[in-house]
Formats: C-alpha cells, sequence, structure tokens
C-alpha cells in the first residue's frame, strides 16, 4: 500500500494512531496531516511478539527513511520510530522507540499541520475523504499465525502429522492436517515478511531425504543428515531470530514426540494403529518353521571363506554362497572351512585343519 500511496499525489490524515505498517503509510503521503490527540511511530518490525532480526529492521527502517526524505521529512526521525538504536538529542533515548504526538510531529515537520477532526480538514482543503485504512484480515491472520503460542502449535501439529504418516503406511488423515498446519506455519512467515518460499522448498527437500532414508536407503547416512538439516534450516529461515527457531524447535519436537506418543497409545483400534500390529500367524501347523532343512545337508562339507569371517560373513560351500558364522574366531578371506552345525538359519562353521585338506 505504501507504494500506491507514494506513486500519486496523496494526502493522508492520521486520525489516532499511525504504529507499525501505518507509519510507513503516513510518511509516505505527499501530504500528511494529524488530528488533536493522534500518535505516529511505534513502527519496530516484530515476528510473534518478538523483535525482527537485525537485517529486517535494517530494511524497514531504511524503507521508513527512504519514504519520509522524499516527501520532504526527517528521514533520522523516522528511522528512530522503528529502530531503538537511533538516538535523536532532545527527542529519543538509545533503547527507546520513538513515537511522536501529533503537536511534536508538528513541531520537527513530520506533519504539514495539526487539525481538531477529520472534518475540519476536509472543510479547510475542500475535500472528502474517501476511505481510511485499519487492520485488515490478512494483518489479524498474519499476527495470529506467526504468534509464540500459535507458530509452534502448527510446527509441532505439522512434524507430528508427519511423523506419523512416515511410520504408518498409506496416507490418511494424520497427513492431511500436517500438511494443513505446516502450510499455515510457513504462510505466516511469508505473509509476514519474514520468510519467502525458499524456506518451503527447503522444508520439502528436507522431508524427502528423510522419507527416502527411511525408505529406499538402509540405515541412517548421509540423505538422513541432509534431510534433518534441511528441515531444522526450514526452521531458522521462517523464524525472525535464531533464538525464535531454537524455542519453536525444542517445543515443536518435544510436543511431535507427546502427540505421537498419545495417538498411538489411545487409539489401538484404528487403522493408524493396526498398521504397526503383525496380525499373521507363523505356527508351525501351519507351515512354518524357523530354520531351511536343506541347511542341515551342509554339516561337514568343505568350502572356502569368500569374506571376513568376524565373526560372520559369506562362506563359498560346494558353489552356494551360505551366510555362516563361526563360534567367535575371526578367520581371513580365502581359508577353507567346514561346517560344524546348523541352528535354526545360522550356519557354524570352522576353520579346516590342515589334515582334513
Amino acid at each position: 500500500m505504501s507504494k500506491t500511496i507514494s506513486s500519486m499525489d496523496t494526502i493522508v490524515l492520521v486520525d489516532g494512531g499511525a504504529i507499525s505498517a501505518g507509519a510507513l503509510m503516513a510518511l509516505s503521503g505527499s501530504e500528511m496531516y494529524m488530528t488533536d490527540g493522534s500518535t505516529i511511530g511505534g513502527a519496530e518490525p516484530q515476528v510473534g511478539g518478538e523483535r525482527a532480526d537485525e537485517k529486517t529492521v535494517s530494511v524497514w527502517s531504511a524503507e521508513l527513511a527512504s519514504q519520509a526524505e522524499k516527501n520532504g521529512r526527517d528521514g533520522l526521525i523516522a528511522k528512530a520510530m522503528a529502530d531503538d538504536s537511533v538516538a535523536i538529542e532532545g527527542l529519543v533515548a538509545a533503547g527507546k522507540l520513538l513515537t511522536l504526538t501529533a503537536e511534536e510531529a508538528k513541531a520537527n515537520g513530520m506533519t504539514d499541520d495539526v487539525y481538531p477532526s477529520a472534518e475540519a480538514l476536509e472543510e479547510d482543503k475542500d475535500l472528502t475523504i474517501i476511505g481510511s485504512t485499519g487492520k485488515t484480515t490478512i494483518n489479524f491472520l498474519t499476527d495470529l499465525l506467526t504468534s509464540s503460542v500459535i507458530a509452534p502449535l502448527l510446527l509441532t501439529i505439522g512434524l507430528a502429522g508427519i511423523l506419523i504418516e512416515i511410520i504408518t503406511p498409506g496416507f490418511g488423515i494424520p497427513g492431511g492436517i500436517g500438511i494443513l498446519a505446516l502450510s499455515l506455519y510457513f504462510g505466516g512467515g511469508i505473509l509476514s515478511g519474514v520468510s519467502g518460499w525458499e524456506a518451503v522448498l527447503l522444508f520439502i527437500v528436507g522431508l524427502g531425504l528423510l522419507v527416502a532414508e527411511v525408505f529406499i536407503i538402509p540405515g541412517f547416512g548421509i540423505a538422513g543428515i541432509l534431510g534433518a538439516g534441511a528441515l531444522f534450516g526450514s526452521i531458522f529461515l521462517s523464524t525472525p531470530s535464531p533464538e525464535v527457531a531454537l524455542q519453536s524447535l525444542v517445543i515443536a519436537i518435544i510436543g511431535s514426540v507427546v502427540l505421537i506418543f498419545v495417538v498411538l497409545r489411545f487409539t489401538p483400534g484404528r487403522k493408524v494403529f493396526q498398521r504397526l500390529v503383525l496380525k499373521t500367524d507363523s505356527a508351525t501347523e501351519l507351515g512354518y518353521t524357523s530354520s531351511d532343512p536343506a541347511l542341515k545337508t551342509l554339516i561337514g562339507k568343505v568350502g572356502v571363506a569368500k569374506t571376513i569371517l568376524r565373526p560372520s560373513g559369506t562362506a563359498d560351500i560346494e558353489g552356494q554362497f551360505v551366510d555362516v558364522v563361526t563360534s567367535g574366531d575371526f578367520i581371513p578371506a580365502g581359508t577353507p572351512i567346514i561346517v560344524i552345525n546348523v541352528e535354526g538359519m545360522r550356519v557354524v562353521v570352522r576353520k579346516v585343519e590342515k589334515e582334513l585338506l
């Protein structure tokens, strides 16, 4: 809106308080007036009730100064409204944000004049006020989604929902809720201007790497580490400061663990829980056995260790590659071995003595 106002000759009236973004809109007008009792200033950028990072403060205060100077007003005074490190002798000390009353603004050249009411301005300038600005629905949603309570809660629900879907096959309600919560979480950061789509992209990449690590790549290796790093990085990109990011992460991780436990513990009859339980019967009378009868025929046969047996490895026994284990001895690859026992699926071997060769 500031760009729209500054792109044409515009008369702005501050009737009440021009704080935060309102200060920028007021300073963007080619003419700016205030009514008695009005104020302007207190424009420090915040996210979730916390002061934004230095980069955001610097950019925002520079924008205020630029619009003020463009319209013949004091840029340093405009900066002091957003950056508490700016001190102006006789007006504001370092560590305090500047907010001016209507008369103070007039005395310091920040408003063209002060009127007792909006009607007085209309009569004096022969104008008709065509509209006014207030807190929009978007502003309200942005403040809500980035608040210090709602943002960590959305992150918690999002992570828990996604993790439940990862550990249980298929895609259901938890995944849908998780995606919705994360969309609101990152959407708040984008609407507030703290983060961009790069945070969302980084989160998706991280999630994809973790899914690949769980379902495609065995163990926990480079993909898992990169995935976790990308997820954490996306959270840091979507918050105004590292401190806020760390706080949100701690709350989300603890909350997700608790939420997952509650869902899986107290919904045993639900499909999501049943997926974790093996329902097939492996009884012997149904044909299931704990060993392969063919392995028994290997007892007494001689072969060669194809890998180092320490104590387990692979051996070539009469042209058949078999997973074997020693009784604790380490046997180098290429060493002749003999099968001395078969316990279930466990083929036990030892080194062949020279006299048996």
